[in-house]
């Protein structure tokens, strides 16, 4: 099995349509054909059902496409890596960041990185908070952007702080709470919540959610799996956040 093959699998898994991938692949059908035969002998396994009017995906199909797309994207960045590092680049720098806080601060620390090491060829990834943890701790990633408490019982990891993080209310420009600057507890009860997912955020998030959970029962609370999910479901109105 080679990276052609799986090129060729996964673009007809998602086109179902053999001269639709032969251009998206700039190759002829046949060789798309070629391919595919030649993986499904090499596997032992029908991937497709194949008819005059359609092409679909068999159940090991679904399976095999499901881990086949991820491997082609880690193969594809791997390739365009390496090739980059033997052009330019004396090493690489993976970091992991969950895309909410660090969005801000993340262009000017790059910029100055880059000035400064402009031979080390910068790979970023969006990760939410248990995965980019255990991505760092695989060695999946140089560097993360993280709060204390979530590497704190890494003995080999080193922490730099580089600013305090706050709790803050978000919620519409015209919501009746948004003139104040401080808002009590008692004022977020019957009001709809919108809390981040406990497993993918620190600790104290969690405990802080859940404590405003306690106190407001009466409200209705989604959760969201990112930052991003959130500031959405704020602008749709379906709640406020902390």
């Amino acid at each position: 099995m080679h990276v052609k093959q799986i090129e060729c699998f996964v673009h007809l898994a998602e086109t179902l349509n053999f001269s639709r991938t032969a251009e998206l692949l700039y190759i002829t059908q046949p060789t798309v054909t070629h391919q595919i035969n030649t993986l499904e002998d090499e596997l032992r396994l029908k991937l497709f059902i194949r008819t005059k009017r359609k092409v679909e995906l068999t159940p090991a199909g679904v399976s095999f496409y499901t881990d086949m797309k991820d491997i082609l994207t880690r193969t594809n960045i791997a390739i365009v890596k390496a090739k980059n590092y033997a052009r330019a680049f004396e090493s690489n720098l993976l970091i992991g960041y969950d895309g909410n806080v660090e969005v801000n601060r993340l262009p000017n620390i790059l910029s100055i990185y880059k000035e400064k090491f402009p031979h080390v060829h910068l790979y970023l990834k969006i990760a939410d908070y248990k995965e980019k943890r255990n991505l760092f701790t695989n060695y999946n990633f140089d560097l993360i952007f993280a709060v204390k408490e979530s590497i704190e019982d890494l003995s080999e990891a080193e922490y730099a702080e580089l600013f305090t993080g706050r709790f803050v209310c978000v919620l519409p420009k015209d919501h009746p709470l948004a003139h104040k600057t401080v808002i009590q507890m008692i004022e977020l009860q019957n009001q709809p919540l919108i809390l981040l997912d406990p497993l993918k955020c620190p600790s104290e998030m969690a405990r802080v959610q859940k404590d405003i959970q306690i106190k407001c029962p009466a409200s209705t609370v989604y959760f969201g799996d990112s930052a991003l999910v959130g500031y959405t479901m704020i602008k749709g109105r379906l709640g406020i956040a902390v």
